[in-house]
């Protein structure tokens, strides 16, 4: 949805720009005890966390401790029918009680500003892209068009300095009229490109330090992280702390090449390296290549100068400790990852951490189907699961909404548990039960959509929202607007926090007043015999006509024990609410749960 999508894109954004003031205040702060090379790596954490908002958490944190809860959760298959309670009877039918009224939402974007600043955004990374694709263009042009070196003496130092620089991968230089200062160019066969004139107008020890600094370029993959830096800025092409972020981190990558040149030299050759920093500063092209380069600006020069002016040689324990410091760094910058993961572009995960979980084996009753099963038992404290996978997976959570729409007009004092009745305007749906007038009961029965869309607008959107936060109801994201969030939008719940919801809800501890809870309670209730009672809520998902989503959730409360339960289904041509819970009956009818008279 462009509208989830840009307000995380947004939020982002800012996060980025905090974690670039840190990182520069780091630098500042530290910079005595940092390394070049250390100080220039900082940026690569910068870079990871650019990329983080394109990656799902499970890859960027692999959660191996989940999967070792599965190994020893354990299994539940029907075949242990009898083991969480007794059978209960109820002469009620299913065929009344599990009615699912839904209507169908389009695909197509709601226009606003969302959608229009999607574009814009495509339209920069689109425009950002064809700049790179030219610049790229013109470093493959430069190489076709140069030549090998042919100097016989300047081949040979090149291959000691290839030799001093420990680099044993082959790497081809050339010379070229079209440039005025060397580069390093390539990325899988990287190559290095002097000036045809500089041979004969500089000294071979200017040279030297030359094809030193290319050369470590090379060794140092500079010319990589050159790409992935492209590809940064095509993305985040509007965000000028980005933009400085790589200005900054040019200069570092420079300045860590200078100090690896300085580290092979002699203190004696220090002053001659700056003067031929100083020497190719005169002779910057008008034009620049996206490729790493000896050169630079005038201020990038005078920083690299004073770097040499007071360059030392590193001892060990700068060394270690810079190396400390720099994983203290990391650990801290890598905490902010699941805050910027994909997955939190959508809330499409729930950490569920329970260590009290039984594995179900429940395939049979979801042939056809995607789908998953949330048991949990109030008094014990178990959770029986099957696929835990799609049971933390947050999709959108269609008219089981509804009860938490309830509550917060009931709190709000929109309605009451003894004036709940709303008139219908006279507007034609397509279910008879839904054109007339509706109480709080008769709506929640027949899922009425209006009545719940006029509860919200009643309640508000910021009122609302600060329920939802309050007791943490899935992504908590209302973008989609009053009367479409909850209907295949931009509010998502996970089977599991359905569950959990609705198990604080049992035992009233949302921070809802109690006649509020006992009069949605009241309105859930399905069916009861022989002293147990089903309660329970049923929503569909439907998209362009067809069945896309099905929940079912509740509780059944006994004399000894409270299952509360959840139920969703997917991927079906019957994926809808009165599936779930067909499904859900099923099962809890086999497990001796809850039986259903034949």
């Amino acid at each position: 949805m462009p509208d989830s999508f840009m307000t995380r894109l947004c939020f982002n954004s800012v996060v980025l720009a905090i974690l670039l003031i840190a990182i520069l205040l780091v630098r500042k702060l530290l910079n005595q005890q940092l390394t070049a090379r250390i100080r220039y790596n900082l940026w690569f954490l910068f870079l990871f966390v650019l990329a983080a908002p394109f990656l799902p958490c499970s890859f960027l944190f692999p959660g191996y401790v989940f999967k070792l809860l599965r190994f020893f959760g354990g299994s539940f298959s029907p075949e242990h029918a009898g083991t969480l309670g007794a059978a209960y009877k109820t002469a009620a039918a299913t065929e009344y009680f599990l009615q699912d009224f839904s209507v169908s939402v389009s695909r197509v974007a709601h226009p606003g500003l969302p959608t229009v600043l999607t574009g814009i955004w495509i339209t920069g990374m689109v425009l950002m892209t064809g700049f790179h694709i030219h610049f790229s263009r013109k470093i493959r042009q430069l190489k076709r068009s140069s030549l090998p070196l042919q100097n016989k003496e300047i081949r040979e130092l090149f291959a000691t300095c290839m030799e001093e620089s420990g680099v044993r991968k082959e790497i081809p230089i050339y010379s070229s009229a079209y440039i005025s200062s060397p580069i390093a160019a390539g990325l899988w066969n990287p190559c290095i490109i002097v000036p045809i004139n500089m041979i004969s107008e500089l000294s071979k020890k200017e040279i030297r330090y030359i094809l030193l600094h290319e050369i470590l370029h090379c060794k140092h993959k500079d010319l990589l992280v050159n790409r992935l830096m492209a590809l940064a800025q095509i993305i985040y092409w509007f965000h000028p702390f980005v933009w400085f972020a790589f200005k900054e981190m040019r200069s570092d990558r420079e300045i860590a090449c200078d100090s690896s040149v300085l580290s092979l030299l002699d203190s004696e050759s220090y002053l001659d390296y700056g003067s031929t920093l100083i020497n190719f500063a005169e002779k910057i092209s008008l034009f620049s290549y996206s490729a790493a380069s000896i050169s630079g600006s005038r201020k990038e020069i005078k920083r690299r100068i004073l770097n040499i002016a007071g360059y030392r040689k590193e001892s060990r324990w700068r060394v270690v400790k810079g190396r400390i410091l720099f994983t203290v760094i990391a650990a801290l910058v890598l905490g902010c990852i699941p805050v910027l993961s994909a997955d939190a572009y959508t809330g499409t995960e729930y950490d569920f951490t329970a260590e009290n979980v039984t594995t179900l084996d429940l395939s049979s009753y979801f042939k056809g189907y995607d789908g998953c099963f949330v048991l949990y038992c109030l008094n014990s404290g178990q959770y029986c699961i099957y696929n835990r996978e799609a049971g933390t997976r947050r999709v959108s959570p269609d008219s089981t909404y509804k009860i938490y729409s309830a509550l917060a007009a009931l709190e709000t004092g929109t309605i009451t548990p003894e004036a709940s009745l709303l008139s219908w305007d006279g507007t034609s749906y397509p279910f008879e039960a839904w054109n007339q007038d509706q109480t709080l009961d008769t709506a929640m029965k027949s899922s009425v959509n209006w009545y719940f869309t006029s509860l919200d607008e009643k309640t508000g959107l910021s009122r609302l929202k600060q329920y939802l936060d309050t007791i943490g109801y899935g992504n908590k994201d209302l973008s989609g607007g009053i009367g479409r969030y909850w209907i295949q939008s931009s509010l998502k719940i996970s089977p599991v926090e359905q569950v959990k919801l609705l198990a604080r809800f049992y035992q009233d501890e949302l921070p809802f007043r109690q006649e509020n809870i006992k009069a949605v309670k009241e309105s859930l209730l399905l069916s009861s015999s022989n002293g147990a009672s089903l309660y329970g809520k049923t929503g569909t998902g439907t998209v362009e006509g067809e069945n896309v989503n099905g929940w079912f959730i509740g509780f059944v409360e006994t004399g000894d024990e409270t299952y509360v339960f959840a139920t969703n289904v997917q991927g079906g041509a019957q994926a809808n609410g009165s599936m779930a819970g067909k499904i859900t009956l099923d099962i809890l009818n086999d497990e001796e749960i809850y039986a259903q008279l034949p």
